[in-house]
């Protein structure tokens, strides 16, 4: 087989021009039309970066398309460029789905090109502070100095002010703080200028805190008023911190945040070429979940969640119905919305 690179100037995302190495196969592609898969993520070092390397690693092991991680300061700097087709896939958490989805703030106006191809992995966040001090649970926050807003990914705010209304916080009861990313959140706390900053667990950043602070760092638990998370930030749930993993901060009994994180496209994707992805995702499922931890706890029939906020994508829904993991109550969710 003969390979043939090419040099060529593309642009990205509007934003900026920058020089690619694309290869073309003198034969065809598993699938003819897809020739690149782009996936936007979160910073490195969070959850969301880690499953996208993992799914663009079998995308391109398994049909040799070229597949690439495009690291975003936060999903709400690439949701408009799923909508927009301007990206392949997006890794997005539930809530930010939904916020995009149904155009409310900060979103000016429906997304309604956002398409659903599979549910990743359950994420579980919840506010995290310096083991060596007294704060233990939400009600704690009571006029600390708490990261509430961050720029880059909105529907995290939104979040966390859920996650303080449990403990009966408003704005006016901490010293309210708006950060650019997740990993500024997390700077602060390190470095004593913030008393807590929300992360999911177990991630590459809760490690790198942990081993920064003097005497680590632990997460806090729930506030007693758990009711108000769900109904105050539809996708989201209270749990348990799950068991298993490397527990930095994790103490017996903790109740957190859990939402999910998505496998999203936009209309822009054909629908052969939707199930040629979710197809290679599903085939190859057990191989990622054995490579990549955070992947672990969602078995095959887990992808195909029946409580989504947003349509899933035509391609996705052939596939699933091919391999018979689409049901009745898939298809009264589906029926909500108008894809037409």
């Amino acid at each position: 087989m003969k390979i043939m690179v090419l040099f060529k100037l593309t642009h990205i995302s509007q934003i900026s021009a920058c020089c690619g190495i694309f290869i073309l196969f003198s034969g065809p592609f598993s699938n003819a039309e897809l020739r690149q898969v782009v996936i936007g993520t979160n910073p490195a070092g969070t959850h969301a970066y880690a499953a996208g390397a993992g799914i663009a690693k079998v995308i391109q092991d398994a049909h040799g398309i070229r597949s690439t991680v495009r690291p975003f300061s936060g999903s709400s700097a690439y949701l408009p460029l799923l909508h927009r087709g301007e990206i392949t896939l997006g890794l997005n958490t539930s809530i930010d789905s939904y916020l995009a989805y149904s155009g409310l703030d900060p979103y000016g106006a429906p997304m309604t090109n956002l398409r659903l191809l599979a549910r990743a992995f359950p994420l579980y966040i919840m506010y995290m502070v310096r083991a060596d001090s007294n704060l233990y649970s939400v009600e704690d926050l009571l006029q600390k100095r708490v990261v509430v807003g961050v720029r880059s990914n909105i529907s995290m705010g939104a979040l966390h002010r859920a996650i303080l209304a449990t403990g009966s916080l408003g704005s006016g009861d901490i010293d309210e703080i708006t950060v650019g990313g997740l990993p500024d959140g997390v700077r602060l706390l390190i470095e004593g200028r913030a008393d807590a900053a929300s992360i999911g667990l177990d991630t590459a950043l809760t490690l790198q805190a942990h081993a920064t602070v003097p005497g680590g760092i632990r997460y806090l638990t729930m506030g007693q008023d758990e009711e108000k998370l769900s109904v105050l930030m539809p996708g989201s749930k209270v749990s348990p911190a799950p068991n298993g993993g490397v527990g930095v901060g994790v103490d017996e009994d903790l109740r957190v945040s859990e939402i999910s994180d998505y496998i999203n496209t936009g209309m822009h994707l054909s629908e052969e070429d939707a199930y040629f992805l979710v197809k290679t995702i599903h085939e190859r499922w057990e191989e990622l979940r054995a490579d990549y931890p955070v992947l672990s706890s969602t078995p095959p029939d887990g992808l195909v969640p029946s409580d989504n906020p947003h349509p899933y994508h035509d391609g996705a829904i052939r596939y699933y119905k091919d391999v018979g993991l689409w049901t009745e109550s898939h298809d009264q969710n589906q029926g909500q919305f108008a894809t037409d």
